[in-house]
């Protein structure tokens, strides 16, 4: 804890000791929290028969609860940005103009600064060029870490925190936003302060206004809820998200009281919280499943019409009724825990990737070794049953094209042997504190040990080099192998290498395309996490 962390966090102990007024109420009062996290551009329904998310099944239980009376507050702990069509197509405008009344505010989400602070400027502010044609969007959008060029409508729009008032109870809520430096561009990190630096700030600002609840929504993950967040005083109920979550039941720590509702709006949160004597204490939870639930009508006009300005677009076409290839199986996004393989760190979902990367771009006449992904570029599951494309953009839904409205392209580059065995080293020894940067890959195998130190870049530990198969065959550390992989992997790569180290090789090709014709080429399509990767510290 830094020295002036740690005098914030003493300054709010002694203010959450003091008398606040107006919560030393007879009569308590209960608040419902409602809350979700990471729905990433669901708009529409998805899965093979539609039967999961999507914004009017949330819209439908939200004004159900609301409904009922009493105080209720909604809320998004961010990541509304980037995971499907409809994202691509329309930039983030309609999730926000959907939000709007319907929820009371919502953090913003590393996701959020994809596509840079021009569009997010754009898109909150209705700008008519970006085809926002209802208007700047009035939803909170919060974020204490964050400063924004000074006079940018940035600055003014986003706010730290918010205050709300239930039966003479002052509510307040602020946001965080993660400060992973992969998540962001150069320019978007450095305007990123310390989240719980922000979050000790924040607290004593609350309570000095006089606030009985403190309400987190927090964009770093359930690792930094629990053992970072808890640590500051004060802070009463963290609506998590980012790590996508989906928690049946809080988390209870000290006296914060911790809830994530899962991914890709296929749950709703609804928390309940007494407020008595100054004393905030759990008074029932419950994850609600949206899955075949009832649909707002009210949005399906305006949701019927989004779909098929996709559909009309000569980029897109029917992503969402026309069948692509089926799936034997659900393709898994998510390492196997239990079963027969909990040491792989392969996925279904990589492998497929990183299979339909080197297939394609081999057809195309570049004779590449080896495919690379890594896990935090691909998204989401692909479910058993008819797989469209809608389904494939979720899976592999990072990076934007203007022009053809898709993701990442494809490059190729020359690796040594030894380069290629300091990549992955460098990947599992990052493996302890993410998951994101785990390679999925094609033509490639090895083994590592979880057990031993990390090593730094160049160097090995983990990896066990002579596990390490290329197609079959040893890996040569002098030998030179043609790499496929995504943009931003390569310029990742790049940025920790001297420069000129790589000589990269444009494909043309886009990684939503070749996924999508490679399911086609193979009809029915299986994957299952085969062992391209393992920990053999696992049993």
């Amino acid at each position: 804890m830094t020295k002036k962390l740690f005098g914030i966090v003493c300054a709010v102990a002694l203010a959450a000791g003091m008398a606040v007024p107006g919560c030393a109420q007879d009569t308590p009062v209960t608040l419902t929290i409602l809350h979700s996290n990471d729905t990433h551009s669901t708009l529409l329904p998805f899965g093979p028969n539609k039967e999961y998310g999507g914004i009017a099944r949330m819209s439908a239980l939200i004004k159900r609860i609301r409904a009922r009376g009493g105080n209720v507050l909604a809320l998004n702990a961010g990541d509304v940005f980037v995971g499907s069509f409809e994202f691509n197509k329309y930039l983030g405008y309609p999730e926000f103009k959907f939000m709007d009344g319907l929820y009371d505010a919502m953090a913003l989400g590393n996701h959020e600064f994809d596509l840079g602070l021009d569009v997010l400027t754009g898109v909150l502010a209705g700008a008519p060029e970006l085809g926002c044609d209802l208007g700047a969007v009035t939803l909170p959008a919060l974020c204490a870490n964050v400063e924004f060029p000074v006079g940018s409508f940035l600055a003014s729009r986003v706010v730290p925190h918010i205050v709300r008032e239930f039966g003479g109870v002052k509510v307040g809520v602020f946001g965080l936003a993660n400060r992973d430096e992969l998540n962001y561009s150069s320019a978007v990190y450095a305007m990123l302060s310390d989240p719980l630096e922000a979050a000790a700030a924040q607290v004593a600002e609350l309570k000095a206004e006089g606030c009985a609840v403190v309400v987190c929504l927090s964009h770093l993950g359930k690792a930094w809820d629990v053992q970072g967040l808890t640590a500051i005083p004060g802070i009463d109920v963290i609506v998590g998200g980012h790590s996508h979550d989906a928690l049946a039941r809080p988390i209870v720590v000290g006296s914060t009281i911790i809830v994530q509702a899962g991914e890709f709006g296929k749950g709703l949160g609804e928390l309940k919280i007494s407020v008595s004597g100054g004393v905030v204490s759990l008074a029932g939870y419950r994850l609600h499943d949206l899955t075949w639930g009832r649909q707002d009508p009210a949005l399906m006009p305006r949701l019927e019409a989004l779909k098929q300005g996709i559909v009309a677009d000569p980029r897109f076409g029917d992503v969402f009724d026309k069948r692509v290839a089926v799936a034997a199986r659900d393709i898994e996004q998510k390492w196997p825990e239990w079963g027969p393989r909990p040491r792989f760190r392969d996925t279904g979902i990589g492998d497929l990737v990183a299979d339909a990367m080197k297939s394609g771009v081999r057809k195309a006449g570049v004779p590449v070794d080896i495919a690379l992904e890594v896990t935090g570029y691909t998204g989401a599951k692909i479910y058993a049953g008819k797989v469209v494309g809608n389904d494939i953009i979720r899976a592999v839904p990072y990076g934007y094209d203007p022009t053809s409205g898709l993701g990442f392209k494809i490059v190729a580059v020359p690796f040594t042997g030894e380069l290629l065995l300091g990549l992955m080293e460098y990947s599992v020894s990052m493996v302890d504190v993410t998951r994101d940067l785990c390679l999925q890959p094609s033509g490639l195998k090895f083994a590592y040990d979880s057990s031993k130190p990390a090593a730094p870049f160049g160097s090995l530990s983990r990896v066990d080099p002579f596990s390490v198969r290329v197609n079959g065959n040893p890996i040569d550390p002098a030998g030179i192998y043609l790499v496929a992989m995504n943009e931003q992997v390569c310029n990742t790569l790049a940025g920790m290498l001297p420069p000129d180290t790589l000589t990269v090789i444009p494909t043309g090709l886009f990684e939503y395309n070749l996924v999508r014709d490679f399911m086609k080429s193979l009809g029915r399509v299986r994957y299952v996490a085969e062992g391209r990767v393992v920990d053999v510290a696992l049993r």
